[in-house]
């Protein structure tokens, strides 16, 4: 056996952080030896990326086991894919140099002689020419979200203890996986609030009061951790729950790891913020000078409520805002003396140092930029320790700008990184019927079509190509669509669908809301590389091949034309509008809002529009409609302005 190492360092002119958005989602689409790209999310949380080159007929598989975003490194594996690589690792890390980025990017390789060699020298023309790739100019997409504000509600779990929780209700009735978050010792469930409201749609959610915090009650005895164990069995039976993600800051991230690596097969994802040992690896003494030194005042006959200045002080941010500052102020303040006393003779006992290898889901771990109780070096160290003990995926995140309670000075920030593992973690839906089933197989050979005759045009792609990009075999394909002439069409009616959905969902709607909608879902369609490819390769291939050519034109842009067309001519029935074609009414209408963008595009692949850019194309495109056609152009306008003011892109409802 012998071990190659490879190890390319190169610079870019753009900066960091936009080289680190053309790699940061593990998909390699940007490097130019890569034809095609899928990632995927594996049921135990490993993040997987497909991927095959030009030319090559080998797929290959690769997983992510640690990135970290703020500190703009990820690590993977290969699972599949290169003969004679017993082991394959490799690390890209980004950083600043002064004036762009420095691309540092190391691998590996264990093989038998001489194939481990070759592979090393693979590995270093793909490293070069990927290096080079991100010194050219990066596309800048920015995607648009829209924060869905979630409604909460108290609720109480009677016995002794009580149990006091807030509860994000949506889809707790059908849900397996709930979430339940646990606030430091100096706070409360309160503390929460903001991942509650901007998260709870996108899973069922509880922030807990421990025991005696908040309306929670203290037990019959000095609370141990295996009583917090037992609280968090109590929820999850309260909500039929299967699994759990557990989220904690500080207190609470040392009793979420510690259930988690106690219970290992009832977690999907574990979070932790601002902690995760606790004082299971200090020794005695340093456990008893903790304890003490934060008894001192409660001895002197102080609550909580005497010191919670000094503690804020030292758990803030330099940069916290007054709101941060109150609602910190006002959870320790909370506290009963009894309560923080128990606290801390539990945190200052832990039976057991962490387990580690128990690990078997994935971690993200995040800590505050200026926290001083768990600082970044620190917290970073322990995410490597996840990783190096085998956990499927790692994820470690800096916050900028925050002290201890980074949730709460900075929850958009953690609320972004929290949402992107929920997406990951959370279970996938198993399709319930053959047709559910059906359909989805559908909608993957549509997108692998889509991808193929983006890459090699109508004439140049092959079924065979089609089939091994699915995932399906010939005869699949042929039963599921037909031909290739088939294929093609159908997939330039799934664009045309979805470009008219908005007009489909118009029912009960305002006009002007509908053709923003209606706006961004074609900007969305038309602007996405795969399609812009398409309609390059059917422009060079109209005078070659007229018929398919004039395939594309009909199925595709005619007749969502005339979608559009249909649509404004029942708001002239309806004398919203004021025209005499609506063929005419329809071409100004996306002309308008996209004409230049597009066509820029269309010509600068790599230089595609922003939000910015787009906002203000459709902004103006809609407005000169209006002007030209509303029968109330006053009020039309003033409804444009208010539903740009208040989202930048559909509805999700």
């Amino acid at each position: 056996m012998a071990r190659e190492s490879v190890h390319c360092i190169g610079n870019s002119a753009a900066s960091p952080d936009e080289v680190w958005c053309a790699v940061a989602d593990f998909g390699v689409g940007w490097h130019p030896f890569v034809a095609w790209c899928e990632v995927e999310v594996s049921p135990r949380g490993e993040v997987v990326r497909r991927f095959g080159a030009e030319g090559d007929e080998a797929v290959m598989i690769e997983r992510l086991t640690y990135i970290s975003h703020s500190d703009r490194v990820m690590s993977y594996t290969l699972v599949d894919g290169i003969e004679g690589a017993q082991r394959y690792t490799a690390r890209l890390k980004i950083t600043a140099n002064g004036t762009g980025s420095t691309i540092t990017w190391h691998a590996d390789v264990d093989g038998a002689s001489p194939r481990a060699g070759e592979i090393a020298a693979g590995t270093n023309a793909v490293f070069d020419a990927g290096i080079a790739a991100l010194n050219a100019p990066i596309a800048r997409v920015v995607k648009r979200t829209m924060p869905l504000i979630c409604k909460t509600e108290p609720s109480v779990i009677e016995g002794t203890p009580r149990l006091a929780l807030t509860v994000a209700p949506e889809g707790f009735s059908t849900a397996k996986t709930i979430c339940i978050l646990l606030h430091g010792i100096g706070g409360s469930r309160k503390n929460w609030d903001d991942q509650l409201t901007a998260l709870g749609n996108q899973m069922p959610m509880v922030a807990l009061d421990l025991r005696g915090y908040g309306d929670s009650t203290l037990g019959f005895s000095q609370t141990q951790i295996d009583d917090y164990f037992e609280d968090i069995l109590v929820v999850m039976r309260q909500f039929g729950a299967e699994k759990l993600v557990l989220c904690g800051l500080s207190y609470g991230s040392w009793i979420a790891a510690s259930f988690a690596l106690r219970h290992p097969d009832l977690i999907t994802g574990l979070v932790l913020a601002g902690g995760c040992t606790g004082m299971s690896e200090a020794d005695p003494d340093e456990r008893e000078a903790f304890r003490v030194s934060r008894e001192v005042p409660l001895d002197a006959g102080q609550t909580p409520a005497d010191f919670a200045d000094a503690v804020v002080a030292v758990i803030a941010g330099p940069n916290a805002s007054a709101r941060a500052r109150q609602a910190l102020q006002a959870s320790m303040a909370a506290i009963p003396q009894d309560t923080y006393r128990d606290a801390l003779n539990c945190f200052c006992n832990p039976p057991e140092k962490l387990n580690f290898g128990a690990a078997n889901f994935p971690v993200l771990l995040m800590t505050g930029e200026h926290d001083k109780l768990a600082p970044p070096t620190e917290i970073r160290a322990v995410s490597q320790r996840f990783a190096d003990a085998g956990a499927p995926f790692v994820g470690f995140e800096v916050i900028a700008d925050a002290g201890h309670v980074c949730n709460l000075e900075q929850p958009e920030a953690v609320n972004a990184h929290l949402a992107q593992f929920f997406g990951m973690v959370l279970p996938p839906v198993k399709p319930a019927t053959k047709e559910v089933k059906r359909s989805e197989k559908r909608a993957r050979i549509l997108n692998a079509a889509l991808r193929e005759f983006s890459k090699s045009g109508y004439s140049g792609a092959s079924m065979t190509a089609i089939a091994k990009r699915a995932e399906v075999s010939k005869p699949t394909l042929y039963q599921y669509i037909g031909q290739k002439d088939a294929l093609f069409r159908a997939v330039l009616d799934a664009g045309r669908a979805t470009i008219l959905a908005p007009f489909d969902d118009a029912v009960g709607k305002e006009m002007v809301g509908v053709l923003w909608d209606f706006s961004w879902a074609y900007s969305d369609f038309v602007l996405h590389p795969d399609n812009l490819s398409i309609a390059r390769l059917m422009i060079g291939e109209a005078e070659r091949v007229p018929d398919i050519a004039r395939q594309y034109h009909e199925t595709g842009p005619a007749q969502a034309l005339a979608g559009i067309a249909r649509y404004l001519g029942e708001k002239r029935a309806d004398k919203a509008l004021v025209f005499e074609n609506a063929d005419l009414a329809a071409e100004n209408l996306w002309s308008l809002i996209l004409s230049g963008p597009r066509n820029h595009a269309l010509h600068f692949p790599h230089d595609l529009p922003n939000e910015a850019d787009l906002n203000l194309s459709i902004q103006n495109g809609l407005r000169a409609f209006l002007r030209a056609y509303s029968a109330d152009v006053e009020n039309d306008l003033l409804a444009l302005q208010a539903v740009g003011a208040k989202r930048a892109r559909p509805r999700a409802d």
